[in-house]
C-alpha cells in the first residue's frame, strides 16, 4: 500500500459498536437461559432510532437477530463463548494484521450458526449505504488522499465527487465470507480501485499465504510512511519488445524499505507485475514527451547537459506526487539519469535522438 487513509474516516463506526453491545446482550442472556424478544430493549438508545423502524419489518433486522438468536440457543454453552470469542476476534483489525492475534474464520465454527452469521452481517454491511455511514467515510478519504489515486496501485483514479458520482467499491480486506463478523466495521472496509478490488485481491485472504503461513498486511488506517518505487537497477534495452518492436528495459522493481507488509502488498495485488506491464505500455510515449519537452525549451547538445536534463526532469515530477502517474515517471527518468550519468552510449544515442532527432545522422 503506498499510503494509509486517515483513522478519521472510521470514526463514524457506530453500526458495529451497535452490534459489539447487541451480540454481547445476546450472549449473556443465552448463558443466563433467557431469550430477547423486544430488540428494541437490546439496542443502545443513542441508535435505536436509526435503526427502530427495522426491527418489525418481516425479513429485516428483527427477523435476522430472531434467527441468530435461536441458532445460538441449540449450541452448547462452549461453542456459544467460541462464537463470541471469533466476533471480538475478527474485529481486532490491527492485531490480526500485524500477526499480533488470531481468530477463527466462519468455516472453523459450528454449521448451524454459519448461515444466520452470514446473513445478519451481510446484512449490516448492506445498510451502511442506507444510514449515510458510507457517504461519511469516503467524502473523508477522497478529500485526504494524494491526487485522489488508489492507495493500493497509486494510477487508477477514484471518481471526482459531486452529483451523479459514484463511489469506489468498499473491499472487505479480511473477507467478509471468511470473516463475516467484521462485514460492518469501517476498520474493515476499505475504498480500492475497481482493477485493485475486483481484479487483483478478489478473493485472497489478506492474512495467509496460498501455502497457510500467516502473513503481516498494510493496516490501511494507518498512514505509514510513503513507500516509494525504485527503478535504479533497470537494465535500458534489455527487456520486452515494444509495439513497432523496440527494446524496453528490464524493469527491477524495489521499495524503499524492505518489509513484510510490502511483500503481502505485492502478492496480493500483483504490484511487480502490473507496473511492469505499465512501464512496457508508457516508456516510449513518456520518453517520446521528454525529447518534445526539450525541443520546445532547452535542447542539450552536451551529454552533460543531457544528463543534467534529465535530472530536472525527474526532480519536475517529484512535485506532482501521485498525479498522471508521476511516481513512476521519477522512478524512470532517475533510472535513465544514473545509466547516463554512467555512460551508457547506447542510452545516451537513443536519447539524444529523441530531443533532437536532426543531430543524428
Amino acid at each position: 500500500m503506498l499510503f494509509g487513509y486517515p483513522i478519521e474516516a472510521t470514526s463514524d463506526n457506530w453500526l458495529h459498536e451497535c452490534f459489539c453491545k447487541i451480540m454481547q446482550v445476546i450472549h449473556t442472556n443465552v448463558a443466563s437461559g433467557n431469550k430477547i424478544n423486544d430488540w428494541s430493549k437490546v439496542i443502545p438508545e443513542p441508535y435505536l432510532e436509526k435503526l427502530k423502524s427495522r426491527l418489525k419489518r418481516p425479513g429485516k433486522l428483527g427477523d435476522k437477530l430472531n434467527n441468530y438468536q435461536t441458532a445460538l440457543l441449540k449450541l452448547t454453552p462452549a461453542e456459544q463463548n467460541r462464537i463470541l470469542k471469533a466476533f471480538n476476534e475478527q474485529n481486532n483489525i490491527a492485531l490480526l494484521l500485524a500477526c499480533q492475534c488470531d481468530c477463527e474464520a466462519i468455516t472453523d465454527l459450528p454449521l448451524a450458526i454459519r448461515e444466520p452469521v452470514q446473513i445478519l452481517f451481510k446484512y449490516a454491511f448492506e445498510i451502511i449505504t442506507d444510514i449515510e455511514i458510507r457517504h461519511k467515510q469516503y467524502h473523508i478519504i477522497y478529500e485526504s488522499i494524494p491526487s485522489h489515486v488508489c492507495p493500493f496501485c497509486g494510477y487508477e483514479k477514484f471518481d471526482a465527487l459531486g452529483i451523479g458520482s459514484r463511489y469506489e467499491a468498499l473491499d472487505h480486506y479480511l473477507l467478509k465470507d471468511l470473516y463475516p463478523f467484521a462485514a460492518a466495521n469501517l476498520l474493515n472496509l476499505v475504498p480500492m480501485g475497481y482493477k485493485c478490488n475486483s481484479l487483483y485481491k478478489h478473493t485472497k485472504n489478506i492474512l495467509y499465504r496460498t501455502d497457510g503461513t500467516r502473513r503481516r498486511s498494510f493496516d490501511p488506517y494507518n498512514k505509514h510512511e510513503i513507500v516509494k518505487i525504485s527503478l535504479d537497477n533497470s537494465e535500458p534495452f534489455a527487456g520486452n519488445s515494444g509495439t513497432l518492436g523496440e527494446p524496453l528495459p528490464r524493469w527491477e522493481i524495489n521499495f524503499n524499505s524492505y518489509s513484510e507488509e510490502i511483500s503481502t502488498w505485492d502478492e496480493v495485488f500483483c504490484i511487480r507485475e502490473r507496473y511492469v506491464r505499465y512501464l512496457d505500455a508508457e516508456f516510449i510515449s513518456w520518453v517520446t514527451a521528454f525529447g518534445k519537452k526539450c525541443q520546445r525549451k532547452n535542447i542539450p547538445n552536451s551529454e552533460q547537459e543531457l544528463v543534467n536534463v534529465i535530472e530536472d526532469y525527474a526532480s519536475d515530477f517529484e512535485l506532482d506526487g501521485f498525479g498522471e502517474q508521476a511516481f513512476l515517471k521519477v522512478a524512470v527518468f532517475r533510472m535513465l539519469y544514473i545509466h547516463c550519468k554512467n555512460g551508457n552510449q547506447r542510452l545516451i544515442s537513443f536519447l539524444m535522438n529523441k530531443v533532437n532527432p536532426r543531430s543524428i545522422a
